[in-house]
């Protein structure tokens, strides 16, 4: 009997112990919504008496057609990839030499979770109106896991397509949204076990804290290792509001050793140097959003176009010593010749090689995948490649006389067709020194 007690005696500092750190970060998430909740609550406050301004304002007759107007908010939703390429000047995100995880969702079912993803709660491959493709849909008060990928590097990066919409108006606050990568041990038992407790080897979350229709999002970055708080930043508005139609964006993650970067479409939100547990070496991609007061149909969170990719392409070593890169990041819509903005840090690089280089010259030769017509697939790769010479001279300023463009199709593939990985390595810009 003695025996029995003191075991227990001793157990009680371990049981103490992880109650304080459940307690830590419960009392973390409350304070952190209580802020935004105070928040709302004056952005309604001050919403209100501007209306009230503007509304005595309309009613006095104005003598001057040049009487100002109280600032309206911009209802309008902010654009993946909105402004072109200009807009993305100073953009510096170059994506990983090696696709080991990729998923547009194609292939899915509607209305079921992606084959080999895990949730505690519901989630869903969707169509979104007015948007291409197909979409992980996120339901409240859920957590997901991707499925394993290979342990990656220490050098690797991560892309994403993301959509918010929330429509409610009774002033409750909205969910926050967290994109997680996670290194977790091996096994579907451990898989569940996150996905139900929350209990990563080692976790790094970026989290969105929405403000409501029409206010900014704020967004903050977050780790932890073996569960307990390793890294934690304070809030930061983003250049996004969540208009009537929602916001979308393009999220770039490049993670080198401890180091981490982060883009929402043209801008640096964090460059951090040392926010990564040293020992993490993530397995997963995970997705969390909070309970909420609000109902599914108020509230809308998306996913596509998943990229993991390992690796730093060494541009100028490819083109000026071995005569030859090929690469994944110049970016197009689907079917279509027309680049998307995020691929301004691969041109960039590429235009900086040939203008420290000015007698090297290139053959600029397009390759998709074998989705569609094969003649098509052939015409579309030639009309990629030209795109992306006139991008060069355009917006670069690289003489035409210096590239030449051809076209492949789908005839010289790199890998299989049958995965989404495969068909994300296919679909590829090749650049061959003349």
């Amino acid at each position: 009997m003695k025996r029995i007690l003191l075991v227990l005696v001793g157990c009680l500092p371990l049981v103490a112990y992880c109650q304080l750190q459940v307690a830590d970060r419960v009392k973390q998430k409350a304070k952190q919504r209580a802020e935004r909740h105070v928040d709302n609550a004056i952005d309604k406050s001050m919403d209100k008496a501007e209306e009230e301004i503007s509304n005595e304002v309309k009613k006095q007759p104005s003598t001057d057609k040049d009487v100002s107007q109280p600032a309206q908010k911009n209802s309008q939703p902010a654009q993946a990839g909105g402004g072109g390429l200009k807009s993305y000047s100073r953009y510096d995100f170059i994506p990983g030499e090696r696709i080991v995880f990729a998923t547009d969702f194609t292939g899915d079912a509607i209305g079921e979770l992606p084959v080999n993803w895990t949730t505690d709660n519901r989630g869903e491959t969707v169509s979104v109106e007015n948007r291409k493709g197909q979409w992980l849909r996120l339901f409240p008060n859920s957590r997901f896991a991707s499925p394993a990928v290979q342990k990656l590097p220490e050098n690797f990066t991560l892309e994403a397509d993301i959509l918010i919409a929330y429509n409610g108006g009774e002033g409750y606050v909205y969910p926050e949204v967290e994109i997680k990568l996670l290194d977790l041990l091996p096994g579907k038992e451990r898989l569940n076990s996150y996905v139900i407790n929350q209990d990563a080897s080692n976790e790094v979350s970026l989290a969105l804290a929405p403000g409501g229709t029409g206010s900014p999002i704020k967004v903050l970055l977050k780790s932890f290792a073996k569960g307990s708080s390793y890294f934690n930043n304070q809030p930061k508005e983003l250049n996004a509001v969540i208009g009537k139609n929602g916001v979308s964006f393009h999220l770039a993650v490049w993670v080198q050793k401890e180091r981490i970067r982060y883009w929402i479409n043209q801008d640096k939100i964090f460059d951090i140097p040392q926010a990564v547990p040293s020992e993490a070496r993530f397995n997963h991609i995970g997705f969390s959003v909070e309970s909420s007061l609000y109902t599914d149909d108020q509230l809308g969170i998306y996913v596509t176009n998943l990229k993991v990719a390992e690796g730093t392409p060494d541009v100028r070593n490819k083109l000026i010593t071995e005569g030859r890169m090929e690469t994944n990041g110049i970016l197009f819509d689907v079917a279509s010749d027309w680049i998307k903005p995020e691929s301004a840090g691969v041109l960039k690089e590429i235009a900086s090689v040939l203008k420290s280089n000015p007698s090297l010259s290139i053959r600029i030769i397009g390759h998709t995948d074998t989705d569609g017509d094969a003649a098509a697939n052939l015409e579309l790769s030639k009309k990629r490649s030209a795109a992306v010479k006139n991008t060069l001279s355009t917006d670069f300023g690289i003489e035409p006389n210096r590239m030449q463009t051809d076209g492949l199709g789908e005839t010289r593939p790199v890998s299989e067709n049958k995965t989404s990985e495969g068909k994300a390595k296919n679909r590829r810009v090749e650049f061959v020194r003349l």
